[in-house]
This record gives structure tokens, C-alpha cells and sequence, in this order.
């Protein structure tokens, strides 16, 4: 894609005058190219070279570039050819390379001085296609350093009369953003200030025969002879020497457009992107200095941008001051740095202040909070958890994106959630999972009730049982055991249908609840159910289960007291034989046993038999039940004997023999036998 360039040529003919112009210009414009297209000063043409002349046409939005050879043809002395260029300033600002309009240039004659009324068409190359020599690039860091270090000042130069200096300040001008480009006034030879009256020329050289270029303005201007050690001047030579310097153009183009001013802007421009290239952990402080009150650069909203990108690009590493900055930029940060960079903000965030991230997740700018929920996503679990400050309350929005936390022990234990704080935040409480580290983690009884409650409790018991398995049993356990025992519904729905019992947790159950508070208000005893279990697996019940299932199957809520006085009776009645007794555990079978007289009192294992009896005969206990309650031929006697002395214990042996007396089981009926001939017996004692 090219632009169209006009052209005029100036020349000697009865005087200075335009010979060919396809531009059209204001009559003061006119009268200005005629001015710059003279002879710059007196003894110029001597020299023998050409130079270059560029100026702004402000009136006519146009640019002037112009080169002038001396016409040592003509026959008044001192007399120059100049063929003007005019670019458009919308056009000079598409321009990669302005410095290669030179190729339009065209030495004129006599003869060809017509040929220059018609518009040019330039094609808009890539890149330049030459590199400044060695030489060239001294003079480039001198006459950079006198422009852009003193700003405010016009600045000149000495130039030989062999030096290439055109090819040097077209690259100056190449590397300037459009605004100062169209603005921006030099002349590589003159022997006086071309400057007009409220248009100082920026750039101007003079010819060795010159001791010194005068002004004629009230300055002395700047001699461009020092090169700056400033880490700007490197990185503006750097670009110069590239044949390819785009992305410096872009930066320019973005930065030209917001920065108020002109030259004084080039070297914060150029410090902020040497600052940007540094690695070392002060780049970030320093270009974050450039771009805030009352620096050049604080005003573009470009360069804000630059830095927080930047600065996001190494959020793990910053420090406080650096981090609230990209925090309170990153609205200027292009959506995709914020996808690819965030999780380095949310990381430190999460480290260093976990309620600023927090308040980012749920950020008014649409495409911060998207990122950073984008970048809790993927970080890693137990690194959130990690860094969740117990007591701290910033943790639910964090929650809300990252439900799996609740399945983390470290969680519960860091923060003491309660179940309506994890609902609230978004997350079901219902996978195992979460309750197994709920379970784990939390020791607030507060929140074990809350927890334990979600979940409910026969759900917590066949938790608590899978861990006790694993880990044993705990301080912790035993709070939640607690605390599910306060639905004692639910906890015979546990020990009626749990697969498997651990004998550990039904121990711990059965001295948190007295044997009468489970239901039983149909069907078998669910205490039943886990004591036969746990017996099956351990080979026997201890000590602790025996006395609590003989208590369970003397009080009123037992369905199933037959079979939970075959299970339980004759170990306990073993043990009142055996003297091996505890005093804790007969202090708990006295209260379910009925009185008897003091001189019996020594006698444990008599009061068993006569509180077994009472409890057979006044419920009555089924027959089959009955006739199993002993292995032994001798202990069953003692029972035929302690029920046979009770009241209503004959009419009960009677009735336990007339059912049995058929029984399809041969060991009922031989123990069918025996009480028949108990009964027998002892009813001819009374005749």
C-alpha cells in the first residue's frame, strides 16, 4: 500500500523562485518552502555537498522534506537546486521508514527543471535497507543524547565536509513517533539559525568553516559533542542499528500518541523499555517509577500498560509496593497476559495477601475476575490450603471456585468451617469425601454439629468406621462419635445394617448412650444385630459390650431380649463366678438387677441368675431363647432352680417345655426333657 507524495522545485532563474509545484499550499506555507529552499547561509554552496531540510507546513497539514544541491552552473553565485517532498501527516504517520522518501529525490538541471509538477507514488517498504556505519553511529549517539538529554534547547552540530550525516538523522527522525516526527526541524548544513520566528529548528549543522553556529534567537543552543552512559541512549542505539526495529515503531506509535510534549518524552521512552528488557528484581521499581506522578509518562495510558504486563509477567517475585501496582492495573492488561500470567498473581497473592485476591475473584472489571478465577483453578490444592490462615474469613470465594477443597483434612482444620459456610459459598455437602476430611480436620464442636448434622449421622458413623480402620481411634473421633449419638435413630440404623462393625466403635457408642435410649421399636434389636456382630468377628464380646447388652435386654426398649440374654448372660455369669468380675462393671448390672435380700448381696453371680430369671419370666422370654441360655448342664440347672423359686416360675417351665417338647431341634428337645423332669420332680416335692 503507498501514499502520494508532492513535489516542488526551487531554483535560480532572475532569482530564487519555484520553477514546478503539484502541491497546494497556503500563501504563507508558499512563502516559508520558498525561504527553506534558498541557500541556507552565506558560503553554504562552497562546501560542494548537499543537504537535507526538513520543517512542518502547519497551515497546510504537510511535511516538508527537502534536499538542496549547490548550481555551481548558474551564473550568479551562491546559487541551489532544491526539490521539495510533501507528505501528508496522516501519511508520514503510516510510514515505517520515512528516511527512504529520500529515494524520491532527483537532482534537477536546466532541462529537467519542469518535470516536477506532478504528484509522486511512494510504496511503504518494511524496514530500511541500510545500516548506519560505525562512524555514522558515533554521530548518531551525539547528536541523540544533545536532543533528547536536553530537550528544550536547539542543538547543533560541525560537520565535515566528507562526513555522511543525512543518512544519520534520517534514522533519527525514522525512530520518532508521528507526532514528534511531524514537528521535528533540521537542516544538516547551514551557517546560521534557520529558525523563524515561533519555529525553532530542532537540529542544525554547520560546516568546518564555521567556528561555532550563531543564533538569533536568545539562546547559545547545545553543541552536540558528549554521548550519553544513560541505559536510554543503548537502547535507542540499539534499535538505530537494526534493519528491522518494528516492534520499537509499534512501542513509538503507542506512546507518540499519549505523551504530551515532544523530544523530553524520547528518553523516558527509551529508559522504559531498556528497563522492561532488564531481569534483576529492581526493573519492576523502576519501571513502575517512569510511569507514575509526575513522570513523562504517566500520562499514557500505553505505557501503564507496558509496566503492568511486565510486572504481571513476574507477579511472583514482587514486593508489596509493585504488587498493589499491577493489582490496581490490571484493567490495562490485555485479556490474554492475564490468562497466561495470572496464576503468577493469584500465587503470591495467596501468599502474601490472600484478602486482595480474594476481592480480585470478585472484581467489577469483568476480565480480571474471570482471570483470576482462571488461576485458582489451576493451582494446585494443597498450595490454597496451604496458605489458609486459620481464623481468617476471606476463604468461602475461594471455596466457591475451588469446591474440591472441602475434600482436604488441611482445609477444615485450617479454617473450623461450619456446614452453612461451605453451603453458602456454593459447595453440597454430601460426597464421602468431604466428610472423611471434615472428619479429620475439624475439632470445633460447633462445627462437628453443624457438619454432622449436613451429613447425618449414621452417614458419620460408616465414615468414622472406614477411618477408624485406617488410623485408629482419636480425641477427634470421639467428638464426632458424640456428636452423632445425638440422633439415636440414626444410630440404630447404623448398627442394624452396617456390612461390618468395628468393635472399637461400637465399644465407644455404648458409653456415650444408656442401653435404653437406641429404638427398637420394631424388628430385631439393632444392638443386637452389632453385638453378634462384633462377637463373630472377635471370637467374644470384652467385658464392657457383656455387661451393656445383658443391661440392653433388661430394660423396656429391647425386642429381641431372649437373644441378648443368650449372648451375653453366660460370660457375665462366668466371670461373677470367677470373682474376675469389676467393681465398675457390677456397678452397672446392680441398677438393672432386681433387689435382693443383703445376705445375698456377696453373692454375684446368684443375683445374675435371679435378675436372668425375672426378666424370662415376666416378659416372658420365648422358650427356645430360654432353653439356650446356658452350654452347660450345671449352669442350667442353676437357672431351672432360681426359676422354679420365682413367682410364676413353675407355670413358666411348664409352658417352655409343652412348646419345645416337639421341637425339630435335637438339642431343644433334650433340654425340653430335662425341664420336663425338673418339673416332674419338684411337683411331687410339693404333693
Amino acid at each position: 500500500m503507498g501514499i502520494i507524495v508532492q513535489q516542488a522545485l526551487h531554483g535560480y532563474s532572475e532569482g530564487h523562485r519555484q520553477f514546478a509545484c503539484s502541491a497546494q499550499l497556503t500563501p504563507n506555507d508558499a512563502r516559508l518552502v520558498l525561504v527553506m529552499s534558498d541557500a541556507s547561509g552565506s558560503g553554504v554552496t562552497t562546501e560542494g555537498i548537499p543537504y537535507l531540510t526538513g520543517y512542518p507546513l502547519l497551515e497546510s497539514g504537510l511535511y516538508a522534506l527537502a534536499r538542496t544541491w549547490p548550481a555551481p552552473e548558474m551564473p550568479r553565485p551562491g546559487c541551489v537546486w532544491t526539490h521539495t517532498l510533501f507528505i501528508e501527516f496522516a501519511d508520514l504517520a503510516t510510514l515505517d521508514s520515512p528516511s527512504q522518501l529520500a529515494v524520491l529525490f532527483k537532482a534537477p538541471s536546466i532541462e529537467t527543471a519542469r518535470l516536477y509538477g506532478g504528484a509522486l507514488h511512494f510504496a511503504n517498504a518494511i524496514a530500511s535497507d541500510w545500516a548506519l556505519t560505525s562512524s555514522q553511529m558515533s554521530v548518531f549517539e551525539r547528536l541523540a543524547t544533545a536532543l533528547y538529554e536536553r530537550p528544550y534547547d536547539q542543538v547543533w552540530a560541525r560537520r565535515a565536509s566528507d562526513a555522511h550525516v543525512d543518512e544519520v538523522v534520517l534514522r533519527l527522525w525514522d525512530l520518532q513517533w508521528p507526532r514528534l516526527r511531524r514537528s521535528f526541524r533540521f537542516c544538516t548544513l547551514t551557517t546560521r539559525d534557520r529558525s523563524q520566528e515561533g519555529a525553532l529548528f530542532d537540529l542544525q549543522f554547520c560546516g568546518e568553516s564555521v567556528s561555532r553556529l550563531r543564533f538569533t534567537q536568545n539562546t547559545e543552543g547545545v553543541e552536540a559533542t558528549s554521548i550519553s552512559a544513560g541505559p536510554w541512549l543503548a537502547q535507542l542505539v540499539d534499535y538505530a542499528g537494526r534493519l528491522y526495529a518494528s516492534e520499537f515503531r509499534e512501542v513509538l506509535r503507542l506512546l507518540g500518541t499519549e505523551v504530551l510534549g515532544g523530544r523530553e518524552a524520547m528518553q523516558a521512552i527509551c529508559e522504559l523499555q531498556a528497563t522492561l528488557a532488564r531481569r534483576e528484581p529492581t526493573a519492576v521499581v523502576d519501571a513502575i517509577a517512569l510511569v507514575t506522578t509526575p513522570a513523562t509518562l504517566s500520562g499514557s495510558k500505553a505505557a501503564r500498560e507496558m509496566v503492568a504486563t511486565h510486572a504481571l509477567s513476574r507477579a511472583d517475585v514482587l514486593k508489596d509496593s509493585e504488587l498493589q501496582y499491577v493489582v490496581d492495573n490490571l484493567d490495562l492488561v490485555e485479556e490474554g497476559e492475564l490468562v497466561d500470567h495470572g496464576w503468577k498473581l493469584a500465587r503470591h497473592l495467596l501468599e502474601v495477601a490472600p484478602v486482595t485476591l480474594v476481592e480480585l475473584v470478585e472484581d467489577e472489571r469483568p476480565a480480571v475476575k474471570a482471570a483470576m478465577r482462571a488461576a485458582l483453578k489451576v493451582l494446585d490444592a494443597a498450595l490454597l490450603v496451604d496458605n489458609l490462615m486459620p481464623g481468617a474469613h476471606w476463604w468461602p470465594p475461594l471455596l466457591s471456585i475451588r469446591p474440591d477443597l472441602a475434600e482436604m483434612s488441611e482445609f477444615w482444620r485450617r479454617t473450623q468451617a461450619r456446614a452453612s459456610e461451605v453451603q453458602q459459598a456454593g459447595v453440597e455437602l454430601h460426597a464421602v469425601n468431604q466428610l472423611a476430611a471434615a472428619v479429620q480436620g475439624l475439632h470445633d464442636e460447633v462445627s462437628i454439629e453443624s457438619v454432622a448434622r449436613a451429613f447425618g449421622a449414621d452417614t458419620v458413623l460408616i465414615c468414622i468406621q472406614q477411618l477408624m480402620s485406617h488410623a485408629g481411634d482419636s480425641t477427634e473421633l470421639r467428638k464426632w462419635i458424640t456428636e452423632a449419638c445425638r440422633q439415636p435413630s440414626a444410630v440404630a440404623a447404623f448398627l442394624a445394617h452396617a456390612p461390618m462393625l468395628n468393635p472399637r466403635l461400637v465399644a465407644y457408642i455404648s458409653t456415650v448412650l444408656a442401653p435404653d435410649v437406641v429404638p427398637n421399636d420394631y424388628g430385631v434389636d439393632p444392638w443386637l444385630t452389632a453385638l453378634t456382630a462384633v462377637n463373630q468377628q472377635a471370637g467374644q464380646l470384652p467385658i464392657e459390650l457383656l455387661v451393656y447388652g445383658f443391661q440392653r435386654a433388661m430394660s423396656w426398649r429391647s425386642r429381641s431380649v431372649g437373644p441378648l440374654l443368650c449372648l451375653t448372660f453366660e460370660s457375665l455369669h462366668g466371670a461373677a463366678s470367677a470373682g474376675v468380675l469389676a467393681s465398675s462393671n457390677w456397678q452397672h448390672l446392680r441398677d438393672s438387677l432386681p433387689w435382693g435380700r443383703p445376705a445375698d448381696a456377696w453373692d454375684l453371680a446368684l443375683r445374675l441368675r435371679r435378675g436372668l430369671v425375672k426378666r424370662c419370666v415376666d416378659t416372658p422370654v420365648a422358650p427356645e431363647d430360654y432353653l439356650a441360655l446356658a452350654s452347660t448342664d450345671g449352669l442350667f440347672a442353676m437357672i431351672l432352680d432360681a426359676t422354679w423359686e420365682h413367682w410364676g416360675g413353675k407355670r413358666y417351665l411348664k409352658w417352655v417345655e409343652e412348646v419345645t417338647g416337639d421341637s425339630a431341634d435335637p438339642k431343644q428337645r433334650s433340654r425340653s426333657r430335662v425341664v420336663k423332669a425338673y418339673v416332674e420332680k419338684h411337683s411331687k416335692w410339693l404333693k
